[in-house]
């Protein structure tokens, strides 16, 4: 190729190295994408390949006949005196032999000398290795990202999408409307999932793929799903680490009034408690159901007929005035005595009397008697009873 047109440097270089020339091009290759090419020459040397998706017959035709018999130069010189206005692809002589630039390292000094170099063949393909088309389709199919920006008369959308070598494939898409902002990540294939948020005039909303998980609206905060939190504040409810509770921070506090649900137990006020051993305090209790002690099941029916029984066993009637017939007997009180119709209608034949001072049955003439104790809760207890009256 003739040397004109070309960056003359003569001897002004610290040292050239030199390499054999390439053999000449015959062969250039234009690539409009991954399976359509445009092909001009011979194989008798070397073939140029590109990549234009504009590319044509006319345009590869020319480009082989500006190489057509040109041969490649490798070559490395060092501080170089480079007129600054040199650019990557210019061509250069130095000592009678012609080549390009195509490497550059400029040192800023005050002779601004470079080191320029158009690299062996073996370097370029250490530095830029070569990958065939197919190779080249593969990973822009498995490994590509792709952006792309849609403005319509409604809405403007912008989207990413990149792919993986695994097959799995990411999307980011960003929606921009005049009622709605919405967002949204995507992934498909392996572990497929999809998350976003979505902003309206009255409500803020997050997805998990199509279900609205969590939104904000003028009604306060709603969440469909599970709340994970070691402590905070719903209402007026403290959250700890162990109980929630309102008003009673501690199980057994003495607050009049609040609510305690904890670890230790359970307490409403100060008058009733549940511990966890399911001790039961309580100042009233009403029980509408039944009640079981030690396999024992109690009923109010069965309560009101201990009742009775007790009362017909030390009380009777008081202030009556009655005729018993005991044993075909009758005998008659007078006002306040009492009886115990249970013992008397199976022939005891005996009574006593509540406010009177003593009564005569069978010959024998009666006075009741009276004894005081303490019980186990400390309340004094009277026990009535007849002593024999002497006649």
């Amino acid at each position: 190729m003739a040397t004109t047109d070309k960056i003359n440097l003569l001897s002004r270089v610290a040292s050239i190295d030199v390499a054999p020339e390439f053999a000449a091009y015959s062969k250039v290759v234009i690539h409009l994408d991954d399976e359509t090419a445009i092909e001009v020459g011979d194989d008798t040397g070397r073939t140029l390949e590109v990549t234009n998706p504009f590319g044509t017959q006319e345009m590869a035709q020319q480009m082989l006949a500006s190489l057509r018999g040109y041969q490649y130069q490798p070559l490395y010189a060092t501080s170089a005196l480079l007129d600054p206005a040199a650019e990557i692809g210019d061509g250069v002589s130095i000592k009678g032999i012609y080549g390009g630039i195509y490497q550059r390292m400029r040192t800023f000094n005050q002779l601004m000398a470079a080191d320029i170099a158009a690299p062996h063949d073996e370097e370029i393909n250490h530095e830029y290795k070569y990958v065939s088309p197919q190779e080249r389709k593969y990973r822009r199919e498995m490994g590509s990202v792709r952006a792309s920006l849609l403005v319509q008369a409604d809405r403007i959308t912008a989207e990413v999408t990149q792919r993986e070598a695994d097959s799995a494939e990411f999307r980011s898409q960003l929606q921009i409307q005049a009622t709605q902002i919405a967002a949204r990540v995507t992934q498909t294939g392996g572990n497929q999932a999809s998350f976003g948020w979505s902003l309206l005039a009255d409500e803020f909303g997050l997805y998990s793929g199509n279900t609205k998980v969590f939104w904000v609206n003028a009604s306060g905060a709603h969440v469909k799903g599970e709340i994970s939190a070691t402590t905070g504040k719903i209402g007026g409810f403290t959250i700890g680490s162990s109980a929630i509770y309102n008003n009673i921070s501690t199980f057994g506090g003495t607050q009049s009034t609040g609510v305690y649900l904890g670890t230790n137990g359970i307490q409403l006020g100060q008058n009733f408690k549940v511990t966890t051993s399911g001790n039961v305090t309580a100042n009233n209790m009403t029980l509408t159901g039944t009640l079981t002690v030690g396999g024992e099941t109690i009923t109010a029916a069965k309560l009101r007929q201990g009742a009775e029984r007790a009362n017909s066993g030390y009380q009777g009637w008081n202030n009556t005035t009655s005729t018993v017939n005991t044993n075909g007997q009758t005998w008659s009180t007078g006002a306040g005595y009492g009886f115990n119709f249970d013992s008397m209608k199976n022939g005891g034949g005996y009574a006593y009397p509540i406010n009177a001072s003593s009564f005569r049955y069978n010959g024998t003439q009666y006075t009741p008697q009276s004894m005081s104790f303490v019980d186990g809760r400390g309340s004094t207890r009277t026990i009535n009873y007849l002593g024999v009256a002497s006649e």
